[in-house]
């Protein structure tokens, strides 16, 4: 009986595309320890998880054009999102403000640490998986 060999280059992108899924497995825990209040040795498991997903990603990142397609689609969502979230999240925080009544002053709404992080990656991984279903072709 033959078995089926897979070629280097299917087994790189097959790693590569794993990579891609732990990291977004890792950026939805990472949003669910922002959320809730998980225990303390939960916090670090996504910043693991992600720094091993995104070495290897960028380790492979540009090996072949389909994956380049792939990764520009992710940076440049990520981009978008982040200035979204800058533009949004104040906007937002004094509507909904003015709306409770709570009566804090704009000058002293802050934007939490974690969040330009979690708004990329988010932005990331929802254009890379966009253009990924999409089949990768040019828009």
């Amino acid at each position: 009986m033959k078995t089926a060999s897979t070629s280097p280059a299917e087994r790189r992108y097959a790693l590569f595309l794993t990579m891609v899924h732990l990291g977004a497995a890792a950026t939805l825990l990472l949003i669910a320890t922002l959320a809730f209040d998980l225990p303390s040795f939960v916090d670090g498991l996504p910043l693991g998880m992600l720094l091993v997903a995104i070495g290897v990603i960028m380790v492979r990142k540009l090996r072949d054009d389909y994956v380049e397609q792939l990764w520009k689609a992710g940076t440049a969502s990520a981009f978008v999102a982040v200035i979204i979230c800058f533009l949004v999240a104040p906007l937002t925080y004094g509507v909904l403000d003015d709306l409770i009544g709570s009566g804090v002053a704009w000058r002293e709404y802050g934007i939490p640490v974690q969040l330009p992080a979690a708004v990329a990656l988010i932005g990331f991984y929802a254009g890379f998986y966009w253009r990924l279903l999409a089949g990768g072709q040019e828009a």
